[in-house]
């Protein structure tokens, strides 16, 4: 359900077109061409693709790590990581505005696959009322604000305190437009390092299909009606069946996905 200040948002700037089912085809026809047709590909070659992928990155870098969320894609690309690198270092940002599902979830994943090396690294300290009182809640500059220190900076001071040259993350093409032009390997500058991007091809169907195939356990958030899953700040229930899959993710702060990325977001 979108609330208050999205639908304002939406409604000011005439917005409601852009989030629509389609969005997955507009995301698909800005993929470079070189990733476009790896999208049709069945799911059994997307898995031997996405091994490929991982496994150069391991020939590539020195020093690699993987981001896991809780969320389901992150999820996929743990279990796949995991058969290629059991001992491979996992990365969790709390953002101190988890849901208490969540963090549940994070360490049954954690215990599931018998997880060495977990690191969870936080924010400093919660801004949002901060940045609320300041900026106004959810405001792009809110978005902006809070999204950085709540969960880019955090996953930027990892990368930096354990000198990972690659990072494996679990970004998707289709999900948005800002991301439908990235590549498997991806400089970063702040700091020098590589995000690794494994199912840069993937559909939502697909990993749906994976997860059944593979009988993994998906955080229980989904199930109350959340199709992509944030912080608090960040989520909502979808009830649309016609939404894009990233459509309870907030339509301000997808609006300023390009300022999060070059910020060092995902």
């Amino acid at each position: 359900m979108i609330d208050k200040e999205d639908q304002e948002f939406m409604d000011k700037h005439n917005l409601a077109d852009k989030f629509g089912s389609d969005r997955t085809q507009r995301c698909i026809d800005l993929m470079r061409p070189e990733i476009r047709p790896l999208v049709s590909l069945p799911l059994k070659e997307k898995i031997e693709k996405t091994k490929e992928v991982i496994r150069e990155a391991l020939e590539k870098y020195k020093n690699i790590g993987i981001g896991f969320s809780g969320g389901t894609d992150s999820l996929v690309l743990l279990d796949i990581v995991l058969q290629v690198k059991p001992d491979i270092t996992v990365v969790f940002v709390d953002t101190i505005r988890d849901f208490p599902e969540n963090y549940q979830f994070v360490e049954e994943t954690r215990q599931r696959y018998g997880i060495q090396n977990l690191i969870t690294i936080r924010a400093d300290k919660d801004r949002c009322d901060e940045y609320s009182a300041k900026l106004g809640f959810k405001s792009p500059e809110f978005m902006v604000e809070y999204c950085n220190d709540h969960k880019i900076a955090p996953m930027i001071r990892a990368i930096k305190q354990f000198g990972f040259d690659g990072f494996l993350v679990g970004l998707r093409g289709v999900e948005h437009e800002e991301r439908a032009q990235e590549v498997f390997f991806s400089p970063r500058s702040n700091p020098p390092h590589h995000r690794v991007h494994p199912l840069l091809f993937w559909k939502r169907e697909d990993i749906m299909t994976y997860v059944k195939e593979n009988n993994l356990i998906c955080n229980p958030l989904y199930a109350k009606g959340y199709k992509s899953l944030g912080c608090t700040i960040c989520s909502a229930i979808v009830t649309d069946p016609n939404a894009h899959e990233r459509s309870g993710r907030g339509i301000v702060r997808e609006t300023v996905m390009k300022k999060l990325r070059e910020l060092g977001y995902t």
